[in-house]
């Protein structure tokens, strides 16, 4: 047993102990409690600034910890990170990290990255809450900590798990989309919602949008959804293909890839109304099949990999000590709509580029031709 004497000192050591974790902590959340990012601020893509503004002089490092990089998409997303940090001469060291959907894997990539002192962090939080408390660690560490594409509502304590976060309205999102199928199909239809990895915040906030429209148009049957597809075309298809057994009436798909129309087409069923995200393969798609598929409309919002960049800015300007007044919460248009007459709304389909390139992004199209070409 220990003397009493000892058990003073050990509890005078914890209690300073205590004391300093909780400084630190008090010290990591004023270091940026001066600077304005504007986090309830709602507006779109012409509201995006340029980078230049919030570079400031001194050396920094930024990484982009992403919980999983094994898709088009990813890859792209990461691109534009590397290309907006590009901008800045003073930032020295760029890191990119793969959770490889594990979440203890992103767990040890954002410690490893609290360890070398990096400056910012912009997460893509796949497993989501449990990344929070590695990201308020970070945090904790006077680390500026911005994830993206969260979903509407903030999961955790925004402030305290992290500095702030960017994020399309995925709630908005989903409204937007559903009420696009309801009027394409006149109200009455049945429709399957396909989703990207289990658990993911932008599935479930998107979800929240599209079941308040459908719930609100009894013609409407959802007959699955959301399904999940880790946002990998062979396993949508390969899913869609069960459903395309299971059911004899598919009229609508809102789904992000293009492994389901390859379902359709390889059943000989009819190419259902599509609503989405944009994608070369599918403007594509949608060109060559329409004609003999009728009831192929298409709807695709942006893609929005340019996010990434916006999260860049929030974590740079918090470094820096400049206030950022860009919107943190941006709301997505229609980039294509082929049931519009307007011409800015035309299905864009480029032979020139991979069937993955992403129309919306902000990356060059020889940029894209290159990372998608690996």
């Amino acid at each position: 047993m220990a003397s009493k004497s000892s058990l003073i000192v050990y509890t005078a050591a914890a209690a300073l102990a205590w004391q300093m974790a909780a400084a630190s902590s008090a010290a990591a959340q004023n270091k940026f409690s001066g600077v304005d990012l504007a986090p309830d601020k709602k507006g779109g893509i012409e509201d995006m600034q340029d980078i230049s503004k919030y570079c400031g002089t001194k050396d920094l490092k930024v990484a982009f910890s992403d919980g999983w990089g094994g898709n088009y998409w990813r890859q792209i997303t990461r691109a534009e990170f590397e290309d907006e940090a590009s901008k800045c001469p003073n930032i020295k060291v760029v890191r990119y990290t793969d959770g490889e959907f594990k979440a203890e894997k992103q767990i040890a990539d954002i410690k490893g990255l609290i360890a070398q002192k990096f400056d910012v962090i912009v997460v893509f939080a796949d497993t989501g809450v449990a990344q929070l408390k590695v990201m308020r660690e970070a945090t904790d560490a006077g680390i500026a900590v911005v994830p993206f594409t969260t979903g509407d509502a903030p999961f955790g304590k925004l402030g305290t798990d992290y500095l702030t976060r960017v994020t399309e309205t995925q709630i908005g999102l989903g409204k937007m989309l559903a009420e696009w199928m309801v009027k394409t199909l006149g109200g009455k239809g049945n429709v399957i919602v396909q989703g990207g990895t289990p658990g993911n915040p932008m599935t479930a906030s998107q979800a929240v949008g599209w079941k308040e429209v459908f719930d609100a148009n009894p013609g409407i049957t959802v007959l699955e959804g959301p399904v999940d597809t880790n946002w990998d075309p062979a396993l949508a298809q390969k899913v869609t293909a069960a459903e395309i057994a299971k059911y004899p009436q598919i009229d609508g798909m809102m789904a992000e890839t293009t492994g389901p129309i390859r379902a359709f087409l390889a059943a000989g069923r009819p190419i259902p109304a599509w609503a989405g995200q944009d994608l070369n393969e599918l403007s594509c798609l949608w060109q060559d099949n329409h004609a003999s598929n009728p009831t192929f409309k298409l709807a695709t919002a942006s893609a929005h990999t340019w996010l990434v960049r916006l999260a860049l800015r929030k974590g740079l300007a918090a470094v820096n000590g400049i206030d950022n007044d860009e919107p943190s919460l941006i709301d997505l248009p229609f980039s294509e709509d082929s049931t519009s007459s307007d011409p800015a709304l035309a299905v864009k389909c480029d032979k020139d580029l991979p069937p993955t390139a992403i129309p919306s992004a902000m990356i060059s199209k020889e940029k894209m031709k290159e990372i998608l070409s690996k």
